[in-house]
Order: structure tokens, then sequence, then C-alpha cells
């Protein structure tokens, strides 16, 4: 399985989200980077603040036929 982080806004809504990390280190520092992006950018309404967590995407894929 891999992971993916989920960023949300002061307001509770995601922000952003990114998938496809080997482990959860990796995912949260992949989100950190991007939360702080977004704050430089000024694309976090609600003064700039965020929360990141990462957990592993259950997603199971099925072939279609």
């Amino acid at each position: 399985m891999t992971w993916f982080y989920e960023i949300r806004d002061s307001n509770h809504v995601v922000a952003s989200t990114g998938k496809g990390f080997d482990t959860d280190k990796a995912a949260m520092a992949a989100g950190r980077k991007k939360a702080r992006e977004l704050k430089a950018s000024g694309s976090l309404p609600g003064g700039g603040m965020a929360t990141v967590k990462a957990e592993q995407d259950s997603e199971v894929l099925v072939p279609h036929k």
C-alpha cells in the first residue's frame, strides 16, 4: 500500500492532497513542504494556518472487464 498526505486549512477544508509515497515519513515531508509553499503564496485562508496528516491509501484497484 502507498501513503498519501492531506492538508487542511483552519476552516478544516481540504487545501491539497498528494499520494503515491512509500512511507509515512515521505508523505509527511512532502505535505509539510507543500503546506509551506501554500502559505508563502497566500493560498491558505484564515491566517495561513494548516494541518498536515499522512495516512495509508487503502484504495483497492479492481480491473474493469
